[in-house]
């Protein structure tokens, strides 16, 4: 149970209930908002409890991205408070929201950079999407969820830590940038009048509640990694399959059908991958 007067909200990954401990109501509005598919109550106790905290005393959230002191702390059931980061402007260590990267849940799952959706065929395999930052990957998801295919993660590959081909959902907006919406004719305008936006190193980007723009898989749900689709921004499309694996190098302005046509067909026989 939270400390009498603490403003927290209470999330569950792999049957862990993780508190997270806030200086500021805005800070609870953004944690509900990002976790939503993810919320409980406080009945149950906590496995992990993590603290954000201003050097002010003020807003976590409205602190990000200044040079104002921020401070994560957390601690198990048992354990005492640790410090898990202190920065200014930037911090340099993964965010802990979620706390993938905490125990106990950093003994259950191992993470990587990218986006992943499951087949529209109901056959619970997943097309797992990597590559740089900046190379389409949030872009290819939001066409391919236009196709009848099931978000499972933007930005965030959350795999069992002893099977990595066992890959989990998790239901965290996904990221429109500015810079993408000329590619997205379709996208219906309203579903940016709401949403959070940050300021990124690409311009703004519209934080997007998953079920706005398809169907979801439910939290926590495994999945098969089926495949994976790698990419790379270059001036000439060009595809290379190397066993589950298909290398692509694209220009989201040139090749979006092309990249599209590559997705659907797993390289070799489709069996499982490891991300």
């Amino acid at each position: 149970m939270p400390e009498p007067g603490a403003m927290a909200v209470a999330a569950r990954f792999r049957d862990v209930t993780v508190e997270f401990r806030c200086p500021d109501p805005a800070d609870v509005a953004h944690l509900r908002y990002y976790l939503s598919d993810h919320l409980v109550d406080h009945d149950s106790p906590a496995g992990l409890v993590v603290r954000l905290e201003t050097e002010s005393g003020g807003s976590f959230t409205e602190a990000l991205g200044t040079a104002a002191v921020k401070r994560v702390r957390w601690r198990t059931t048992t354990g005492p408070w640790r410090l898990y980061e202190e920065w200014g402007e930037h911090a340099r260590r993964p965010s802990p929201v979620p706390p993938f990267g905490l125990p106990p849940l950093r003994d259950l799952v191992h993470l990587r950079h990218g986006a992943a959706v499951a087949a529209p065929d109901g056959s619970a395999r997943a097309l797992a999407i990597t590559g740089d930052s900046g190379a389409g990957k949030s872009l290819v998801l939001l066409h391919l969820l236009r196709l009848g295919w099931v978000f499972v993660s933007d930005d965030l590959l959350v795999t069992d830590r002893r099977h990595k081909a066992r890959l989990y959902s998790y239901g965290r907006p996904v990221g429109i940038r500015e810079r993408s919406l000329p590619l997205l004719p379709w996208l219906d305008a309203g579903l940016l009048d709401d949403a959070p936006v940050l300021p990124t190193r690409w311009g703004r980007t519209w934080m997007v509640r998953p079920q706005r723009l398809g169907r979801c898989a439910p939290p926590d749900q495994p999945l098969r990694l089926a495949w994976r689709l790698h990419l790379t921004r270059g001036a000439r499309f060009d595809v290379r399959a190397d066993g589950p694996t298909s290398w692509v190098t694209w220009d989201p302005q040139e090749h979006l059908e092309e990249l599209l046509a590559v997705c659907p067909r797993p390289a070799g026989d489709g069996g499982a991958c490891a991300a």
